[in-house]
């Protein structure tokens, strides 16, 4: 039998060899499996960005798409939309633009309003449906939506929104169009006078009532995202729908306005509970 001799100073080299071509090879087996691949909820990467099933049906949720539709029906799509969200988010980090004043005030506003839709969520709870006999009811009681449906035309006046409520109560009683005309030239509003339409069975069930309860050529009000329209009806046409299709608009109206009774209620506890101060300058006028 040979024994080849090793001195110290060999053992020590050969040693150290196997330790670095050990820690290589745990380094690139480490590599290895740190490198993101798309598979089971994972959808897509872009560099080493996941894409994940759930971000793809959060985005078709914000798109419009019906739920339960199903994930392969609209992927391919919206994928492509979410990767190019992606890539341009990655080159905003890259050029320094998420340090910016703007983007932080940003961020906190889509923060605080993604909060907010999940607070809607939790409060409007499960949906239930309404009773077949409830959804009859609303039917009768709202004929304004139903067989008494009507397409109005409307002479209209709009204009941004005053910030106190007592001026739009000021001008509807000045009993005409052509009085509220003159009023805002006076005061140098910028207004545009013009036909409109406005079909009932597209109203809250509340607001059509009111509507149509009106005294002939009586201006009344309704303001909406910051814009005041003042109109008065000069004609209407029946616009009523078969029978057959009332159910599922009675049904989505009574669970809509449950909702909003629910948030009303929530919204007042909120504010109760709050303590709000005011700049004086910037405190919104009480509601009408």
């Amino acid at each position: 039998m040979s024994i080849k001799y090793i001195n110290g100073r060999d053992r020590s080299a050969r040693s150290r060899a196997a330790q670095i071509t050990t820690v290589s090879a745990l380094a690139l087996a480490l590599l290895g499996g740190c490198q993101k691949k798309p598979g089971g909820q994972v959808v897509a990467v872009v560099d080493s960005e996941e894409i994940t099933q759930q971000e793809l049906r959060a985005e078709a949720d914000a798109a419009g798409v019906p739920p339960g539709q199903e994930l392969q029906t609209f992927a391919a799509a919206i994928l492509d939309r979410v990767i190019e969200r992606n890539l341009l988010a990655e080159y905003a980090r890259k050029q320094g633009l998420d340090r910016g004043p703007e983007y932080l005030s940003r961020r906190r506003q889509l923060e605080q309003s993604l909060l907010a839709t999940l607070a809607l969520r939790k409060l409007a709870g499960p949906q239930t449906r309404p009773s077949p006999a409830d959804v009859q009811a609303f039917i009768r009681g709202n004929p304004a939506l139903f067989a008494g449906r009507q397409v109005l035309t409307l002479d209209q006046i709009r204009f941004p929104s005053p910030s106190s409520a007592d001026v739009i109560r000021g001008l509807e009683k000045l009993g005409s169009l052509n009085a509220v005309e003159a009023k805002l030239k006076a005061d140098g509003v910028k207004f545009a006078r013009g036909v409109a339409r406005m079909d009932t069975g597209t109203l809250e069930s509340g607001v059509a009532r009111q509507v149509m309860a009106l005294p002939a050529g009586q201006v009344f009000d309704i303001s909406t995202g910051g814009v005041t329209f003042l109109s008065i009806v000069t004609g209407q046409t029946p616009a009523a729908t078969a029978p057959a299709t009332w159910t599922q608009p009675a049904s989505a109206a009574l669970q809509r306005e449950k909702f909003q009774k629910t948030l009303a209620a929530a919204m007042a506890d909120l504010r109760k509970n709050a303590t709000i101060q005011y700049d004086p300058a910037f405190k919104p006028a009480k509601a009408p």
